[in-house]
């Protein structure tokens, strides 16, 4: 462990058990920030390149992963308990994908 300072925050990102005991709620915080840059960065190449099918699927991926990271976090500031964390994650994360294959699948998107 790397010796801390009063006041400083530090983790040794080289150690492999400092990931390892990471909370879901992190990861997800995590993935929300990524996937909104990611959202931002596909948006515009979408505007560049409209009818590209790959560049369809994966706005569309960032975009079902965020919004069902963002009810995650509107279920947690309703009230529920921090312990379904994880549970929750694992549930808004399986919500994305079910919303990613139906609209990829069922829904005509020009292609």
């Amino acid at each position: 462990m790397v010796p801390v300072d009063e006041g400083t925050l530090k983790r040794d990102v080289k150690d492999v058990q400092v990931w390892r005991n990471t909370l879901p709620g992190m990861w997800a915080w995590l993935l929300q920030r990524v996937s909104a840059i990611l959202t931002l960065l596909f948006l515009t190449l979408h505007f560049f390149f409209p009818y590209r099918r790959p560049l369809q699927f994966l706005l569309l991926l960032v975009v079902a992963l965020h919004a069902s990271l963002g009810i995650r976090v509107l279920v947690i500031d309703l009230g529920a308990n921090v312990k379904t964390q994880k549970a929750l994650f694992f549930a808004c994360l399986l919500l994305a994908g079910f919303g990613l294959f139906f609209i990829w699948n069922y829904l005509p998107l020009g292609g």
